[in-house]
């Protein structure tokens, strides 16, 4: 994995952190990456147990010293209903996974199902309405190939914000939360984004900033 993939995917997300209730003592973290954010949630509320899944051998070796249980697998082949012995979850997350994902309907069906009454389930995706792909489709003319962001090379799908409320309604699921990170260009850096998001977020709602300046929109849903 390059540093800048790397970098991407291996933090703790506050964003998603945000949206976990502190009430959930049972979490699972689909796609754990290197276990960061499932460690900053188990050292926030003393007894939570988070367990997750992870494909990458290097991410897993890592994971698996921070989270209480993780299993190794492709997601793509991951059957729910064998899993963690039959273990029940208060929240379960879905960070920066679906778009990676051949059926991510699937994953959000079988999932519920591993849910106690009234868990919920926390998804994070790119908007790829984002100004940042309109300029390099529409002014560029390309559609990039990258290591991380809205182009990551390893998408096998792309939504907008709209397309994600459709996604999670199409799974029987009401959206309860949303919050939404602003960017104005692809990358997160810099005293540009910095300042931009601190006149905007007040507004961050209002229709053209939300739809076209979210790079990433973070939603937790219950069963419908």
């Amino acid at each position: 994995m390059s540093d800048l993939r790397q970098a991407a995917y291996t933090t703790p997300r506050p964003d998603v952190f945000a949206m976990v209730p502190a009430e959930a003592t049972m979490v699972l973290d689909v796609g754990c990456s290197n276990g960061a954010l499932g460690a900053s949630l188990r050292s926030a509320v003393p007894g939570r147990r988070v367990m997750g899944i992870e494909g990458d051998a290097a991410l897993f070796q890592e994971a698996v010293v921070r989270l209480d249980e993780v299993i190794r697998t492709d997601l793509n082949d991951f059957d729910w209903t064998a899993a963690f012995a039959e273990a029940t979850f208060d929240c379960i997350i879905f960070a920066d996974v679906l778009e990676h994902l051949i059926d991510p309907p699937r994953h959000l069906k079988a999932a519920q199902h591993r849910l106690r009454p009234g868990g919920c389930i926390v998804v994070s995706l790119p908007n790829v309405r984002h100004v940042s792909a309109l300029y390099s489709i529409f002014v560029r003319g390309t559609f990039p190939q990258r290591e991380r962001g809205i182009f990551d090379r390893t998408h096998l799908r792309w939504f907008t914000l709209g397309d994600a409320r459709r996604l999670l309604a199409a799974a029987d699921l009401t959206v309860e939360e949303v919050s939404y990170s602003l960017r104005v260009g692809d990358r997160g850096d810099g005293i540009v984004n910095k300042v931009a998001r601190k006149l905007l977020e007040p507004i961050q709602t209002f229709g053209p900033v939300r739809e076209f300046l979210t790079y990433q929109s973070c939603i937790r849903a219950v069963k419908a």
